[in-house]
């Protein structure tokens, strides 16, 4: 049965190496910075789960106020290792992420998954979660001014 625990920063290669699984960039500098930045927050959670020693996957999420629904947790990333899908990973991952939802008296607790993610169209709906809503994801790059 996989453990869960709060991530470190040096599990930043393990974490980039079940990004890259998920599609994502792989950059285990970059992966370390925003995994330091994220564990000095208290809104942030970032949890791995392992299984005889090795990462097996990674879940972050984070709680934050919406002015027409109230607090709220979401899990903004969750991956399983290909490999250890149905091992109970991820379930214990989402598990902690409700406790976690729980102590900080969120009133519910989120998750977006890609419309090609077909596997988690399975597995939020057996942990409970029910679909609220059918969204477009726009997205803008930030311009940044030069310095002077």
């Amino acid at each position: 049965m996989p453990t869960t625990r709060t991530a470190l920063p040096s599990d930043a290669a393990a974490i980039t190496e079940l990004t890259v699984q998920l599609g994502y960039p792989g950059d285990i500098a970059a992966t370390r910075h925003r995994l330091e930045r994220l564990l000095a927050r208290d809104d942030q959670l970032v949890l791995v789960a392992s299984a005889g020693g090795k990462i097996s996957g990674w879940l972050q999420a984070h709680a934050y106020d919406v002015l027409e629904s109230g607090f709220i947790v979401e899990i903004v990333g969750l991956v399983v290792a290909t490999d250890c899908r149905r091992s109970g990973a991820g379930r214990a991952l989402v598990q902690q992420a409700q406790l976690w939802a729980s102590t900080r008296h969120a009133q519910t607790l989120v998750v977006r998954s890609n419309i090609l993610r077909t596997e988690s169209h399975r597995f939020y709906p057996a942990l409970g979660f029910t679909v609220s809503k059918t969204q477009t994801v726009y997205e803008k790059p930030v311009q940044h001014p030069s310095p002077a």
